[in-house]
């Protein structure tokens, strides 16, 4: 039984995490400056202020996702998939025959899969997964190759 395994992508959050947060030091030491120098005004603060709130924001997103989807990997079987969370401790096996669609986007930088079941009640989202092109490709395959099997 030949079966396929795609995990989460830890390099693509650290990366981000360390440039947010060497963008909200250089933010802060930026205002630092501008105020020790006396040149502290409004026009130059406020975009340092807004810069440094987004990407606070953005960071602790990251950080979110990134506890979220640690460690959790998809594995292909020949007629289903396997889900796994270990952060929430959670394991969900769907086959082929339940996918009605799936849908491909970005959510704030981080690619997003998701799969949704055809009793319209539930879905499955992959969020920052390693080569997620080839994941959804993956998946349209056994999927195509299920409804040939019909």
């Amino acid at each position: 039984m030949s079966t396929t395994k795609f995990t989460c992508d830890k390099e693509f959050f650290e990366k981000k995490i360390s440039l947010l947060t060497n963008l909200q030091l250089g933010f802060v030491g930026t205002a630092l400056m501008l105020m020790m120098m006396d040149l502290s005004k409004i026009y130059l603060l406020v975009p340092l202020i807004i810069g440094l709130i987004l990407s606070s924001w953005y960071k602790s997103n990251f950080e979110k996702i990134q506890s979220e989807v640690k460690d959790a990997y998809v594995e292909f079987a020949p007629k289903s998939l396997l889900f796994v969370q270990p952060a929430t401790e959670s394991e969900q096996r769907v086959t082929f025959r339940e996918l009605e669609e799936i849908d491909c986007h970005k959510e704030n930088f981080i690619n997003v899969i998701t799969l949704y079941l055809k009793d319209g009640k539930e879905k499955l989202q992959f969020k920052g997964f390693k080569e997620s092109d080839h994941l959804l490709q993956t998946l349209s395959t056994h999927i195509q190759s299920e409804d040939s099997t019909k």
